[in-house]
């Protein structure tokens, strides 16, 4: 280091102003502003001056998470590098530097600068040896101060979150489905969501979904149409089953109603997050009931709808493998209504009905019950234990906490049992259902109907002209 007795005096001190604020709701920058005519102000009161562009903000930055990019301080730290100030003025210390590694990076730059740090509260040379010590102990008590924070608050929203609550605001703008407080429903948006969730049960899919949405005008929160990522995200949400989810993990009900029954919410989980059964519903909209599910019997692969050059308004379904030697063709004005009657025929037989279901145990179901409430009465003596100042008080409140997490996680196991037991079948709801009503019901319900409940297989035949054979066409049970 060089002595500063050695340094050429300036005649003009250039001065950097940096300014920050963790939090700016909205992108207010009211409070750097603040700080900028404060600093200007300090700058002043040494006789330095404050170029035009050496004043640096961050807004809604913190200086705490080593990760996070903060712009304005990388471009005040560019503008050491390259000698183009002298000090550097700030509201306070800890609105430049909260971590000890942001310390050092600041002064290996400013080495043999002789920069100066100036605040309200006094002035420290980045070149003295001393200044660098307290220098570093302020930063490594900035430090510990921040990781007490952050304990306290990860704490805090931990306890809140056992009660049912849950930190509203924020940059995410309010929740689909509730009024800004977080707590009231918004009724056009449950209307929605519930209408979502029938359609995601009946396995619709979640594109022809958004695309029918977009066409009404249905937008987020924020004005956007729905796509099938926000969509999904929006209904695996645990707080429309009026639930709390914590760090990934469910730690119990909510304050506010439930838009979702929970085990509807937990059905259509299983049926977003892809386990519902065998059946994988298709993704791309069809336009007719067989096409990419009959199968060719001689090559056994999907068939699809061919047109009948001469009398184009007549469809059939044929095989469309070059490599087939005996392509099948059946007219589709014939096998649909066969097809759709035969899965008609079988939604009819209460054997299978009875051989699919999976009702849930009662012995599930009482643990289930059981452990909830004996969590209610473990979160009610937390409370209770956390009101108390004396220490033993505040250790008996913190080892409760540690059994509600505990039983938090049995829960959701036990959670995940019922969902499993409850999950969705492509045929639920059709059972009993007459022939009209069924083929009343839209393309994607019917398809997944016939995918679920059996194969069908075009067999090759020699026979030509008008007319149907059933025997060339076999119905094989899948369930």
């Amino acid at each position: 280091m060089t002595d500063r007795s050695l340094r050429p005096v300036r005649a003009v001190v250039r001065a950097a102003v940096y300014c920050r604020i963790s939090l700016a709701r909205f992108g207010d920058t009211l409070k750097v502003d603040d700080q900028e005519l404060l600093c200007r102000k300090v700058a002043a009161q040494r006789g330095w001056t404050v170029p035009g562009g050496l004043v640096f903000k961050d807004n809604s930055r913190s200086a705490w998470q080593r990760r996070r990019r903060r712009p304005g301080w990388d471009l005040l730290l560019a503008a050491v590098e390259r000698r183009e100030l002298d000090a550097i003025v700030v509201y306070h210390g800890d609105r430049l530097i909260r971590q000890p590694w942001d310390l050092e990076v600041l002064l290996r730059l400013a080495d043999e600068q002789g920069i100066r740090l100036a605040s309200p509260t006094g002035e420290r040379d980045l070149d003295n040896a001393d200044d660098r010590y307290i220098l570093r102990i302020e930063a490594a008590q900035a430090c510990r101060e921040s990781d007490n924070t952050s304990r306290r608050l990860r704490s805090h929203f931990e306890r809140q979150a056992e009660r049912g609550l849950v930190r509203l605001g924020g940059r995410g703008g309010r929740a689909y489905g509730f009024e800004p407080d977080g707590i009231t429903h918004r009724a056009d948006d449950v209307e929605v969501i519930t209408e979502v969730a029938d359609r995601v049960l009946a396995h619709e899919p979640i594109g022809a979904i958004c695309r029918d949405l977009a066409d009404r005008g249905v937008t987020t929160p924020a004005g956007n149409p729905w796509d099938h990522g926000s969509l999904k995200k929006l209904m695996l949400r645990p707080r429309l089953a009026g639930l709390v989810a914590r760090s990934g993990q469910i730690v119990g009900p909510a304050a506010w109603d439930p838009i979702l029954d929970r085990s509807v919410w937990e059905s259509v989980c299983t049926v977003l997050e892809g386990k519902a059964g065998d059946y994988a519903y298709a993704t791309n909209a069809r336009r007719h009931l067989l096409s990419g599910i009959a199968l060719c019997g001689t090559c056994d692969q999907p068939v699809a709808i061919r047109h009948n050059t001469r009398s184009p308004h007549l469809l059939a379904y044929g095989c469309i493998n070059p490599a087939c030697g005996k392509k099948a063709h059946r007219a589709a004005r014939y096998l649909d209504p066969y097809v759709q009657g035969a899965v008609v025929e079988l939604l009819a037989d209460d054997r299978i009905r009875d051989r699919l279901a999976t009702p849930v145990t009662r012995d599930l179901l009482g643990e289930l019950r059981r452990l909830e409430a004996r969590k209610e009465a473990v979160l009610e003596s937390a409370a209770a234990a956390a009101a108390e100042s004396d220490v033993d008080a505040q250790t008996e409140a913190d080892l409760l906490r540690v059994t509600v997490r505990k039983l938090n996680s049995r829960i959701a196991e036990l959670r995940a049992d019922v969902a499993r037991a409850r999950t969705p079948h492509a045929l639920d709801g059709l059972w009993g259902i007459n022939y009209d009503d069924f083929t009343a019901l839209p393309l994607h319900r019917r398809r997944a109907a016939v995918t679920t409940a059996m194969r069908v297989t075009l067999l090759p035949s020699g026979r030509r002209g008008p007319g149907f054979d059933p025997s060339t066409v076999l119905l094989t049970e899948r369930v």
